[in-house]
């Protein structure tokens, strides 16, 4: 089969297959059924997620000779909203991180927050934690409108259309917060992504708990004080 079939067709049989035995294991062991539509989503989205990750987005270090990520200038948001990227990190057996690093409309930063948790070490639950982390970092800095940008389109996907699958209840819960702001889920790749993927790894080495970090970053060479949006 793999002989007959290209590359990328191959990969969407092999997720589709996968997407297909995890929707009847939820549907056998958890009572959770879902629809042909959300299925097929799922699988969409998660194969966007693997072509994302395939993106020529890394460098070779000239003195290392090891992979660096390339970094680009995050989106700008729309004007009168402030910026929060979300991002996760996580040690097997060992818990994980959910943060999130907040600017202004002109790029000077605000705050930032990480949620250090022991006993989840699902990446995707962690980065679902991460949006509800946003909002409660939004409601630390008073602010009303809110872009919120995740590197996980599943993510991001999920929020957007409240589904109700193995996070549906902190969908729920992120939803029902963002009631109370003006606000938007959206997708923004890894390599716009680094300051809050540079958060979340490094509260891997804090205590359990919330980190809260207003007006001034807890290293400025990590998170400066000031960047400029792309347009």
């Amino acid at each position: 089969l793999m002989n007959s079939l290209s590359l990328a067709l191959f990969v969407k049989l092999a997720v589709t297959l996968w997407a297909i035995w995890a929707a009847r294991r939820k549907a056998i062991h958890e009572g959770i059924f879902q629809s042909a539509q959300t299925i097929h989503g799922f699988i969409n989205r998660y194969i966007d997620e693997l072509n994302m990750l395939a993106e020529p987005t890394h460098t070779l270090n000239q003195r290392t000779g090891s992979p660096t990520v390339t970094s680009q200038r995050p989106k700008a948001p729309p004007a009168g909203y402030s910026k929060i990227h979300v991002d996760a990190a996580c040690r097997k057996g060992a818990g994980g991180t959910a943060a999130a690093v907040c600017r202004d409309a002109n790029g000077l930063y605000l705050g930032s927050s990480v949620l250090v948790i022991g006993g989840v070490d699902d990446l995707a639950s962690l980065e679902t934690i991460a949006c509800r982390e946003a909002l409660a970092l939004a409601q630390d800095l008073n602010l009303n409108h809110i872009g919120i940008a995740s590197d996980s389109k599943g993510v991001v996907g999920a929020i957007n259309m409240g589904a109700r699958g193995e996070n549906g209840a902190i969908i729920s819960e992120i939803n029902s917060l963002a009631s109370s702001f003006t606000c938007n889920f959206s997708f923004e790749g890894r390599a716009a992504n680094t300051e809050a993927h540079n958060l979340a790894k490094f509260a891997l080495s804090l205590g359990l708990g919330r980190h809260v970090w207003l007006g001034k970053p807890h290293d400025v060479r990590r998170i400066p004080l000031s960047v400029d949006f792309a347009e």
